[in-house]
């Protein structure tokens, strides 16, 4: 194949079902994109895609191209990146994953800096759960995690940025039939919170497996009243006295603020959640990655010190 520019766009259009929508990712203009892959079509001498309504789909000739391809593309889309990787001042495209609290804690705060520092890096984010973290990095879809606990992957090499402590949030109003009985205050013991309704995500959530983590050392099963994987909705549920929840701190302090709930630290014994950048061990940490990960770290550093976070810093660490 003489144009393995046009493989990349394909591939960028087969995943988005739309010209346009890869025509953005691209930074691109639409026609160009267009011609690219028609192009390879008729290079190719079979239809790759068709449209049905808005979306396009692809065909048989082109899920076969798609599957075979996906990963070569991207590694060819990295090539220039790989070798600016040791020049001093960051370029390139950097794709980054988080988890989905951390969105709302730090990457306001951690982004609009990057991009006033290294306006030649093009930047993509992707949120959601940890576990869909973890997965696009062994899938090589994004460069750089950010998620709360450990890998369950061997693959995944993992630096601490820091450890947070957890909350029970509770209603704004006391539940006499569970708070009567669990002695709550101020503050609560572990064995406390395993004493009213919780409302948590889904295994393999990660602050579901921290919960059932702490659980296991009291040999206590959770009380798990309802699983909901919106953090949104746990929250009104608990605003609506349907439970109690556990979260960081911060992660409602407005709704804190606002008396919409209460939030109760952990005591005896204190339960911490651990915050990490991670990557593929094979990959290259490219000057754009490096300061990415300083920025985060001075974006904690900064938060912690000032009480928007409550926890512990770990040490700034060389990306090897």
């Amino acid at each position: 194949m003489k144009d393995l520019k046009a493989l990349q766009y394909f591939v960028q259009v087969a995943e988005m079902g739309s010209f346009s929508r890869a025509a953005e990712i691209l930074r691109l203009t639409q026609p160009a994109v267009s011609r690219k892959v028609r192009r390879l079509e008729s290079e190719l001498g079979v239809e790759l895609l068709y449209r049905k309504g808005r979306n396009l789909i692809v065909t048989e000739a082109g899920g076969i191209l798609l599957a075979r391809s996906r990963d070569l593309a991207r590694q060819a889309s990295k090539v220039w990146d790989d070798v600016r990787a040791g020049a001093d001042k960051p370029s390139g495209s950097l794709a980054v994953g988080t988890a989905n609290i951390i969105g709302q804690l730090l990457l306001p705060d951690v982004l609009s800096q990057y991009v006033m520092r290294f306006p030649d890096v093009r930047l993509h984010v992707s949120e959601g759960y940890s576990g869909f973290v973890e997965e696009w990095i062994l899938d090589r879809r994004i460069d750089v995690g950010l998620f709360w606990g450990r890998p369950r992957s061997s693959q995944i090499n993992v630096w601490p940025l820091m450890s947070v402590e957890m909350c029970l949030i509770a209603p704004p109003l006391p539940l006499p039939q569970w708070e009567g009985i669990a002695g709550l205050s101020d503050t609560c013991t572990l064995r406390q919170v395993l004493q009213v309704p919780l409302i948590l995500p889904a295994l393999p959530h990660a602050l579901r497996l921290l919960a059932e983590s702490s659980a296991e050392k009291y040999g206590t099963p959770l009380n798990v009243s309802m699983e909901i994987d919106g953090l949104a909705l746990a929250n009104e549920l608990v605003r609506a006295g349907a439970g109690y929840t556990l979260m960081t701190h911060p992660g409602v302090q407005e709704d804190h603020h606002l008396n919409k709930v209460r939030s109760i630290p952990i005591r005896s014994p204190s339960v911490n959640w651990v915050l990490s950048l991670a990557m593929l061990r094979d990959t290259r940490p490219s000057q754009a990655i490096q300061e990415f990960y300083r920025a985060v770290h001075e974006t904690c550093a900064r938060k912690i010190k000032v009480g928007e976070l409550k926890g512990r810093l770990s040490p700034l660490a060389k990306l090897v």
